[in-house]
């Protein structure tokens, strides 16, 4: 069969906006194709998602993210969907559960994510686990949920999930005795709860007018002060001055009253919908099983610190281990030391929120026995997180981002975000051999050409960490964006939508991909979907054979500095509390490390170092929906930490 009519894909697409540059679904016009000598047809239109500048000069049809809605995305797939493609399949769920232009569809998502995955396609095992774990579209199972994160992984024994060691703070007796007394004393308690919610909110309303008002002056004092410096007037500019430090100082201190407020009127709406606190513990790490839950520390017996957290800290009145109060600090944090002998201590963790209702968490905690052998040695190894001799990793690529000044007065001027970007980049450069573009104060098409010169030219093979620090927003929608040097309040059109930057990693041909934004970042999944391994846990062939499953999976994962509530700038020196805490644990790493252990050590590192913040910090890691996370792990290997180790 001769292929004819074809010209050459140019190597780059022109690019005029910004706009050309997000990704679009695209239907390719078919191929010109001769069969022997007599006919000549023209094959079907081919889907694919690329940027709207590749789709515009390869002729194809499309509809860009920002005015399409579900039918027009439903177009380019659905013929390959009725078709049978998995691919397809997948991508008419997603669709569907983005709610293009209209709400949510999750029980058509089902369908159609179940077609997929009954096809093997791992993407799709992931998001119809998603479903099953929230409810959505289908009755709530946690069960089935990690059997299909288990499937995708490809890994089923010594498999573990974060979600093991969450527990949530219920009453334990409350389907016992006096239900009807318990529902209207519940009903008159949500009663309340939804006035003080509306008491918050419109608080809330109030200090944000407030601040769009001090925003206009600190504005009117910025021209003012130019004028008088431009009129040589010193002692004017001089009062100017101190106006504008005033003001700006006045900016600030509303600021953390709306995020107090926001935390508080997040919490309200959180009990009226029937969420509770969740306990966690950050260090030591669990290991999976088969009996009573295990945490191992490296080291011998004695005093050893646990290191914990909740959520709605001002919900919970007590924290205790063994029986002792562990105090609990206004980040969520709390910390107590046990004594450990050598074969190990039960360990009883509890919390108890303000209504009564009490989560227990009970485990025991081994200090990690000495090699004593070749056999133990080989362990040892394998215990250090040196890579198995047959993975290969490919090359790591960054983009690292750092916006301190923005064109836009409204906009306060960061003091952190800049010298975070410089020492992430120096630090990845020279301890772990990454290549690093750094972007400082950087406009919206600059980031999004960085990005898509990572799409245009990473192979599968490479590993791409982006890494963001400056201005985040939430939208009315609910939706993250980022913040560009020329961003605009109150224009979404003029930020980086969490959307945008997932479905740019969608595309790239990389297989591991990280984000980590010291900022909002609202696109991810749960936690419960990513395999944990405790490494020096296992015998050293379970330890290669996860490591090789995870680095051949195609992972998309965000490790954020404190999901979508605003987070402190400085605080740590130079630094932002997050920035030092991610710098100190890749500095401190000699082994092989994987997403997850970063995330717990830098959660543990900010429940420790951050407790005097002036709001509450707590970082999130996940996989990111729509992304095209299907199993797999981001790892970070230090320059000389690459010793092969093996069975």
């Amino acid at each position: 069969m001769l292929v004819v009519g074809l010209p050459p894909a140019p190597a780059v697409a022109a690019v005029r906006n910004a706009e050309d540059l997000l990704i679009v679904d695209c239907l390719l016009p078919g191929q010109i194709r001769k069969l022997g000598r007599q006919a000549t047809y023209l094959s079907a239109r081919r889907p694919v998602r690329t940027t709207q500048a590749d789709c515009e000069i390869r002729g194809g049809e499309y509809v860009s993210y920002d005015r399409a809605n579900y039918q027009t995305a439903l177009k380019v797939w659905l013929e390959g969907a009725m078709s049978g493609s998995a691919e397809a399949q997948n991508n008419v769920g997603e669709i569907y559960a983005k709610g293009l232009g209209t709400a949510p569809d999750y029980g058509m998502a089902f369908q159609w994510f179940r077609k997929a995955a009954d096809q093997g396609y791992g993407r799709a095992k992931i998001n119809l686990g998603f479903l099953y774990e929230q409810g959505l579209g289908v009755p709530q199972d946690q069960a089935a949920a990690l059997n299909l994160y288990r499937e995708a992984s490809g890994i089923e024994d010594e498999l573990m999930y974060a979600s093991v060691v969450q527990v949530q703070i219920r009453a334990k007796d409350e389907q016992i005795t006096g239900l009807q007394e318990q529902v209207q004393a519940g009903e008159a308690e949500s009663a309340a709860l939804r006035e003080q919610v509306r008491k918050l909110q419109q608080e809330l309303a109030q200090r944000r007018g407030a601040l769009q008002q001090t925003q206009r002056e600190l504005a009117e004092t910025q021209r003012r002060l130019a004028d008088a410096r431009a009129s040589a007037d010193d002692d004017l500019t001089r009062l100017l001055e101190n106006q504008l430090v005033a003001q700006e100082e006045e900016i600030n201190a509303q600021r953390t009253q709306l995020a107090a407020l926001e935390r508080q009127a997040g919490a309200g709406g959180a009990m009226l919908a029937g969420g509770a606190p969740m306990l966690e513990i950050l260090d030591p790490v669990f290991v999976a099983t088969r009996g009573r839950n295990t945490a191992v520390y490296r080291g011998g017996p004695g005093k050893r610190k646990i290191v914990g957290r909740v959520s709605a800290p001002q919900l919970v009145r007590e924290i205790t281990i063994n029986g002792q109060a562990a105090p609990l600090t206004a980040n969520g944090g709390f910390s107590a030391e046990v004594e450990v002998p050598a074969g190990g201590a039960q360990v009883q963790v509890a919390a108890v929120d303000q209504q009564g209702g009490r989560a227990q968490l009970d485990f025991t905690l081994l200090p990690q026995a000495p090699a004593a052998s070749s056999a133990a040695a080989s362990t040892a190894a394998a215990q250090a997180g040196a890579l198995p001799r047959d993975v290969k990793l490919g090359r790591f690529h960054a983009v690292v981002i750092g916006n301190n000044s923005y064109r836009d007065a409204g906009y306060p001027t960061l003091q952190s975000a800049a010298n975070d970007a410089n020492a992430v980049a120096d630090l990845l450069r020279k301890r772990y051999g990454y290549q690093a573009t750094v972007l400082l104060n950087a406009s919206r098409l600059e980031i999004l050409t960085a990005l898509n010169e990572m799409r245009e030219t990473l192979k599968p093979e490479d590993n791409l960490l982006i890494y963001y620090a400056g201005h985040g927003e939430i939208g009315a929608d609910g939706q993250g964006y980022w913040v560009p040097s020329d961003g605009v309040q109150g224009n979404p059109k003029s930020w980086i939508s969490n959307a945008a930057v997932s479905d740019i990693l969608d595309t790239l041909a990389s297989r591991h991909v990280l984000v980590v934004a010291d900022s909002c970042y609202s696109g991810t999944m749960t936690r419960a979907s990513v395999p944990t391994f405790a490494a020096g846990t296992m015998a050293p062939e379970k330890w290669a054979g996860w490591v090789k499953a995870m680095a051949a999976g195609r992972s998309r994962t965000a490790l954020t500095s404190g999901g979508v509530q605003p987070v402190p700038d400085t605080g740590s020196g130079r630094h932002s509390y997050f920035a030092r805490a991610f710098m100190n644990v890749l500095q401190d790493n000699d082994r092989l490390l994987e997403g997850q252990r970063l995330f717990q050590e830098v959660a543990t590192s900010l429940a420790l170092g951050s407790m005097d913040a002036p709001l509450a910090q707590m970082p999130e890691y996940a996989p990111i929906r729509y992304a095209g996370h299907e199993s797999g792990e981001f790892f970070f290997l230090p320059k000389g930490g690459g010793a092969a180790t093996g069975p």
